[in-house]
């Protein structure tokens, strides 16, 4: 694959634009209990209602459940049809086969839309919709986020085995190889390829610690993919009312117990801490005590076990050629100059350590 591709796979993560008011939060908890039910084997667990929660939360209520579940059925059902006239089901690999035509090429079970890279806006820095499910449902167009979760939900749908996995700052699909189970394939739906795994480790800068503790290049179980879709709910909360406090870390907390390994939740748990000790020492005239002493010292192991797993900043050089990567690729897909100029300059002129997972 080549290099100038960088621009489809390069996901920064949310910034916060903090409310002036804290609205009702009450459907964060609602979402919060649901998908907590579903990671203690309380409740069934659903990729497909996982996702929406979150959106859900963030959009006071919208979407409609009942016409986001109609429309996923009906992907799934004409993707149904495509693996039977095919006769791909007698394949195990048959509904990736489909999801993938599904997704790149156009058809009548696609209308004949096949699924393309939103330049727009593409971390979605101003408006977080634009990283939705549902965006993609509604627009067949998405990026390194939305493309990925798409397909897991409706690979749950069809019964078809994918995984949600992590390179730094970006996510992609993992499924088995037809031929040999014990080979993993790379589903790149934001350039709609197959990428070799030396891609990943040499362009993302990825550590033999980082793959060794299962941080990236790691295939999710379904139970981890929506443990992380719960770190995720918080990184909108933050989003939506630019708090760190006590739902984000209730979050982060049960997200660790099932996704140990996730940056997100790491470092969402870092940031509570530290706005806690911050505000603590605030009210405190900056004199330090015994109860400030206890959550430096725990900050400081929390940050320790995220370092420990092989997780870093990632490099400036990397960085750099990230941007670059998605400046070329805009300006070749014919983007305007002004908006290239819009989404990158941002960009080169703040620091990536503000652009992690």
């Amino acid at each position: 694959m080549n290099k100038t591709l960088l621009l489809l796979l390069f996901c920064p993560v949310l910034r916060s634009t903090a409310q002036a008011q804290r609205p009702d939060i009450s459907r964060y908890e609602t979402a919060y209990t649901e998908i907590a039910d579903m990671l203690d084997g309380k409740a069934a667990l659903s990729i497909k209602r996982a996702v929406f929660l979150a959106e859900w939360a963030y959009l006071d209520g919208e979407p409609d459940y009942t016409a986001y579940c109609a429309q996923i059925d009906a992907a799934a059902a004409a993707l149904g049809r495509f693996i039977a006239a095919n006769g791909l089901q007698h394949y195990r690999t048959g509904g990736n086969y489909a999801l993938f035509e599904y997704f790149s090429r156009p058809y009548s079970m696609n209308d004949y839309k096949p699924f393309t890279y939103d330049f727009d806006d593409f971390s979605g820095s101003e408006d977080l919709t634009k990283i939705f499910v549902t965006k993609v449902m509604r627009t067949h167009s998405g990026q390194c986020r939305s493309l990925p979760m798409y397909y897991k939900v409706l690979a749950e749908a069809i019964g078809t085995e994918a995984h949600i996995t992590f390179a730094p700052q970006h996510l992609f699909i993992r499924h088995r190889d037809e031929q040999n189970p014990s080979k993993w394939v790379n589903v790149e739906l934001t350039t709609q390829s197959l990428a070799r795994e030396i891609f990943y480790i040499e362009n993302f800068g990825i550590s033999a610690d980082a793959i060794r503790n299962k941080v990236y290049l790691y295939p999710l179980s379904d139970r981890e993919t929506v443990a992380y879709l719960l770190s995720e709910l918080a990184s909108s909360y933050h989003r939506k009312f630019g708090q760190f406090d006590a739902f984000m870390l209730k979050c982060a907390e049960k997200t660790l117990e099932y996704l140990p390994q996730n940056v997100l939740a790491q470092q969402h748990r870092c940031n509570v801490l530290n706005i806690e000790l911050k505000n603590y020492m605030e009210a405190h005239n900056n004199i330090p005590d015994e109860y400030a002493v206890s959550l430096d010292r725990r900050w400081l192991e929390y940050d320790a076990a995220l370092r420990k797993l092989g997780w870093a900043e990632m490099p400036d050089s990397i960085y750099r050629c990230l941007l670059n990567s998605v400046e070329e690729d805009m300006k070749r897909q014919g983007v305007d100059s002004l908006s290239v100029v819009k989404t990158i300059q941002p960009m080169k002129s703040t620091d990536n350590k503000t652009n992690e997972l």
